[in-house]
């Protein structure tokens, strides 16, 4: 806890500092504007003076004016700049704080994202949508970077070798923070909008990126050659005027491939503002010479597709679509083919480039999307410097032992962490307790800080050691008005499939989250199944936990070896209830469903 305080106001001083220089250099600017002003204003009047005594006089201040007004706008475009980035600089620390905090009203969302097709973790868990884990962790500057950290947030075969990879690669990433926010900075520069990876992997595997015939630029270079010779000599009337038909066939020789040409330009301009933002980040991978591990050979080896040869072709293609650029001018493209065949020559250039990067390129923006994930969660940790890289055990595989452990989507100052041991001679954990006293929210703590840990990510917990497994949640349920699914119903085939989960052959162990079992039906059938259920779970080869109302089935611990009772209580303050959220062994000594009912003013008798 102290390092986060430490670490909030060092970014809270910082974001001060910054406005305050963001403020100066705004007044600055204003100074600038109207410095402008003045320098036109006095220019014209003076140069307008010196005409009027005589011509050398007025052009002499002209040259003067132009120039001086030129300077000033100058100096004032590269503030503005300087502000523009200070600018985006800021509201990346400002998000940070947001992150934080779990100011969630400050923390960007981007709600026209693919995610992954909803499954239980994700909905459960509260892992993606608003307010969610993902929320809450994600600055990718790519569609598909976001979507990826949300599948390695949803890992549903987690493995000790990847899992310690993963912290790895992201403990290296947490020593670079200046190259994090140079990251987070040069994309929002390029670009608000977030990178479009497959839009730019499908400009690279087009199809027509032939290039065109070998013949076709020479014989158009000769003929314009020709064309410009013999014009500027049949003005000078040494020759009559052959230029014409020397025209008008170099005209027929271009227009042969016009329509492949003009169509892979438009791939280009439509792609081009994607491929800048793309080539930025590699070629800051690149330049950004802090960019070295100390201590991780993974690391190196991991960035070396986007630092050895993908700058070049990179930086080449770049250069070939800056002069691209040039020709969406009518009247500057056809200069430049008048002089030059210049269509052609810049087509086979971007052609050549393409076809080398095409098969590399799925490679390249893998590496990226997996860069920008572990951005994400390298930033998650080190805005929560007090979290811990959990232990990754795989000779037990009912491994799961916390101490501390809260709930990484809850505000601090509410925050309850608990202490928490799966004993291995226990299978099934049943938890009792009243109503809001925190059983929920204890299965959300467990699950969550299972996909962190298993995504590579710190955990929120001073000590954590567990296995992997699979994980199966059964939290939230919901009925189905359009398909006929009650909520019993729908509670009921989930349970099934986790039965179906737990009697398949699978080499990790599934670990279960039940809440409120059979909840949907009476009480005498909830009891009567539950138990049922419960002793069936206790035969199983997974282990888990499972919340109930009904103290009726914490007697299952007689019949049931391997089942443990635990409960969350409350107490009665004046005419309030207070809960203290911590978990205690044995079962729950209260009710309070009564009590709610009667402090809400209903009748109880």
């Amino acid at each position: 806890m102290i390092f986060y305080e430490l670490r909030k106001k060092h970014f809270q001083k910082l974001i001060v500092r910054l406005q305050d220089r963001l403020k100066y250099l705004s007044e600055k600017s204003n100074k600038y504007s109207l410095l402008r002003l003045v320098v036109f204003l006095t220019g014209s009047s003076l140069t307008a003076f010196a005409f009027y005594l005589n011509n050398l006089s007025g052009w002499i201040l002209l040259a003067m004016s132009v120039t001086g007004f030129a300077i000033t706008v100058h100096f004032h475009n590269v503030l503005i700049n300087g502000m523009k980035k200070l600018s985006k600089y800021l509201d990346i620390k400002k998000n940070h704080m947001a992150r934080m905090l779990i100011d969630w009203e400050n923390i960007p969302f981007h709600d026209n994202l693919i995610m992954p097709e909803e499954n239980s973790l994700a909905k459960d868990l509260d892992i993606t949508g608003v307010k969610s884990l993902h929320h809450l962790m994600d600055v990718a500057v790519s569609n598909e970077g976001s979507f990826m950290l949300s599948e390695y947030l949803l890992n549903t075969n987690p493995e000790k070798e990847k899992i310690i990879f993963n912290q790895k690669i992201v403990k290296e990433l947490s020593s670079h923070q200046r190259f994090i926010d140079k990251f987070l900075l040069k994309a929002h520069l390029t670009s608000a909008k977030k990178l479009d990876c497959r839009k730019i992997e499908n400009y690279f595997l087009k199809l027509d990126t032939i290039p065109l015939p070998a013949w076709l630029f020479p014989v158009n270079f000769i003929l314009i050659f020709i064309f410009l010779l013999t014009f500027i000599l049949s003005q000078f009337e040494l020759i009559a005027t052959i230029w014409i038909p020397v025209f008008i066939l170099y005209f027929f020789c271009y227009s042969l491939f016009q329509k492949r040409i003009s169509g892979m330009f438009e791939e280009t301009y439509e792609t081009e503002r994607q491929l800048r933002k793309f080539s930025s980040l590699i070629l800051l991978i690149k330049e950004t010479s802090s960019l070295k591990s100390v201590n991780s050979t993974e690391f190196e080896n991991f960035l070396r597709p986007l630092k050895e040869e993908a700058p070049e072709l990179i930086l080449k293609l770049q250069r070939q679509i800056k002069l691209a650029v040039m020709r969406e001018s009518p009247f500057l493209r056809l200069i430049l083919n008048l002089i030059f065949p210049f269509d052609i020559y810049i087509y086979n250039k971007i052609s050549i480039i393409r076809n080398d990067i095409d098969d590399k390129i799925s490679d390249w923006l893998n590496v990226l999307n997996r860069l920008e994930c572990f951005i994400s969660i390298s930033n998650f940790a080190l805005l929560n410097p007090d979290y811990i890289y959990p232990k990754i055990e795989s000779t037990d595989k009912r491994m799961f032992s916390a101490k501390r452990l809260g709930h990484p989507l809850l505000n601090r100052q509410q925050k309850i962490c608990n202490d928490f041991e799966f004993k291995k001679d226990k299978k099934v954990i049943l938890i009792t307790g009243s109503n809001m006293s925190g059983k929920s929210t204890f299965l959300k703590t467990i699950g969550v800080n299972l996909c962190l840990a298993y995504s590579g990510a710190p955990v929120n917990a001073e000590e954590l050691e567990l296995s992997p497994f699979e994980l199966f949640t059964c939290i939230k349920i919901s009925d189905s008005v359009s398909d006929g699914i009650s909520y019993f119903y729908a509670e009921v085939k989930k349970l099934k499939v986790l039965l179906d989960e737990l009697t398949s052959e699978s080499e990790l162990s599934t670990f279960y989250l039940v809440d409120e079992i059979f909840k949907g039906t009476n009480n005498r059938e909830r009891l009567l199944g539950g138990k049922a259920f419960i002793k069936e779970l206790s035969r199983s080869n997974g282990f888990g936990i499972v919340t109930t109302h009904d103290l009726e089935l914490v007697s299952l611990s007689d019949e049931i070896k391997n089942l443990s009772n635990f409960h969350f209580r409350e107490e009665i303050s004046g005419l309030k209830m207070v809960f203290d959220y911590k978990i205690h062994e044995g079962p729950c000594p209260t009710t309070n469903a009564l009590k709610i009912m009667e402090l809400s003013g209903l009748p109880v008798k």
